[in-house]
């Protein structure tokens, strides 16, 4: 369980943690325990002595390879960046996850075959699946709990590879001490890589904060952006490798991502003494914004880690008292309070909090708001490979549980930019007047009517979401794959030339 969970976890920063890799990690581990039980089983033939060898061998063998995984599964990603996304995941795994897995599954059958004596195989087999599964659980929990969000991927694996390996030496005492001396040598390479993930510094990159937890890798970053003849110090929070936050570190209130000066303009153009729910912290651009703007505002973030990275690298002055750390649509569905604006800026790369954008959910964030209030909720855009039904699907639904809703692009008449839907429970067009604030990096001027690209997304044929029938991770299947493949050719390639530690 170690290394299934750290497994899927070393493939955050390369892969994601979309229900692709999650998938393809479930069933490879599954994969590696039915061979590994079908070997076992017919390795369990042969005389007890040979027995008690190959479990020796085995054990050894599959503990080594749990020590040596954050090196093995860094080295073999590296190389299949330049394969497909599921194809890339996939082999990944079947050479740097699956073997270990083999290995603990040859185990199992093996010991029962030793320990059963006169018959009672069925009360040997219930022992070793009993204590294993037992084992499966408290590793699973004191991994994923404390060790992984505290010390990070790569010591539990060395610390649980090596107190296997030393206990499988000391229970079986093997006759051949060369080889559990050689295996036992591999310690001082995995500590060594352990060691070099903790540097903090490149050539072009620094790292200020590097932990995993609740979304996974987050870690914060400055390096200079270089673009048309500007030379920028940006500091950015990567989540799994994913530009959640990116900021000038001269100017806190600068942002390279589009779709936030949309939101400065909403809310400029909201009356003095509004009050804002923000589901979605991230770095707290967004928050940012209403605090300069006078707006009192609550956040939600599913994360306990941002609230503190955002007072501490982005400038926000009250993250962690304004933050409730929760699931946005479980503090909807309990929330008490009333909005003026809910802004939903919960989106990371292929993660899609879909639950969120469900019918239900909006009708439970209508009962939320004032007579004027809005909803702003930020979306990818339309892929040269899309069709726009997920986009499509997300109007629909706003409209159905109520709302007047427009559509918005960061460029005008383009929808392959982020776009922002903006939905209230009457018709209020207020907000068009209000001018986008241009900058060095967004030099497009105009005021926000210019940007409604409604009428290009507007199909009332396309279904709705709701709870019972979600349909929107179907229809952005493409994009979640397009978006990584994408991502690995620009900068997973980048990082790892300039040798960025991705996982410690």
């Amino acid at each position: 369980m170690v290394a299934e969970l750290a497994g899927g976890k070393m493939l955050a920063p390369f892969y994601g943690t979309s229900l692709y890799v999650w998938a393809s990690t479930l069933a490879l581990t599954l994969g590696g325990l039915t061979i590994g039980y079908y070997w076992g089983g017919e390795l369990s033939k042969r005389d007890v002595e040979q027995r008690k060898k190959t479990l020796f061998l085995i054990l050894a063998i599959a503990s080594a390879l749990v020590i040596v995984m954050p090196m093995t599964a860094r080295f073999i990603m590296a190389r299949t960046l330049d394969m497909g996304f599921l194809t890339g995941v996939i082999t990944s795994q079947i050479f740097f996850l699956m073997p270990p897995i083999m290995g603990m599954g040859m185990v199992s059958p093996m010991l029962i075959s030793l320990i059963a004596e006169n018959n009672n195989s069925g009360k040997a087999a219930g022992l070793i699946y009993a204590i294993s599964t037992l084992g499966g659980v408290l590793a699973t929990m004191i991994t994923g709990f404390w060790l992984v969000p505290l010390v990070g991927i790569s010591l539990p694996c060395i610390v649980a590879g090596g107190l296997l390996l030393v206990l499988t030496i000391i229970v079986l005492r093997p006759k051949n001490k060369i080889l559990a001396s050689v295996l036992l040598l591999l310690l001082v390479p995995a500590f060594f890589f352990y060691n070099s993930n903790q540097h903090r510094e490149t050539d072009k990159y620094k790292i200020l904060y590097h932990t995993e937890g609740m979304l996974g890798q987050v870690k914060v970053v400055d390096f200079t952006y270089t673009e048309n003849g500007l030379n920028i110090p940006s500091r950015v929070m990567l989540v799994n490798h994913n530009w959640q936050t990116w900021i000038d570190r001269n100017d806190k209130n600068f942002s390279f991502l589009y779709y936030t000066r949309f939101t400065n303009a909403i809310i400029r153009s909201m009356p003095q003494g509004s009050k804002a729910l923000l589901i979605g912290l991230g770095g707290g651009t967004v928050a940012h914004q209403l605090e300069q703007h006078g707006m009192s505002y609550d956040a939600v973030e599913i994360d306990g880690r941002l609230p503190e990275l955002a007072e501490k690298y982005f400038g926000l002055k009250h993250a962690i008292a304004n933050t409730a750390v929760d699931d946005g649509r479980h503090y909807i569905n309990v929330c008490k309070k009333k909005y003026d604006l809910i802004i939903v800026d919960a989106l990371l790369g292929e993660n899609i909090p879909s639950h969120l954008l469900s019918k239900e959910s909006f009708e439970q964030m209508k009962k939320l708001l004032t007579d004027n209030g809005k909803i702003f909720i930020e979306f990818d855009g339309i892929r040269q490979e899309d069709d726009g039904l997920a986009q499509q699907m997300v109007y629909n639904t706003l409209n159905s549980a109520g709302f007047n809703t427009r559509i918005f692009s960061s460029s005008p008449q383009r929808t392959n930019y982020d776009i922002m839907y903006i939905a209230g429970k009457t018709k209020d067009n207020s907000y068009d007047t209000t001018q986008i604030i241009t900058d060095k990096y967004y030099p497009i001027k105009g005021q926000l009517k210019m940007f409604d690209v409604t009428d290009m997304l507007s199909n009332p044929s396309v279904a709705v979401i709701t709870d019972e029938n979600p349909g929107l991770d179907y229809y952005l299947r493409d994009r979640m794959v397009a978006f990584r493949e994408d991502y690995l050719g620009n900068y997973n390639a980048e990082f790892l030339e300039d040798n960025m530690s991705f996982f410690r």
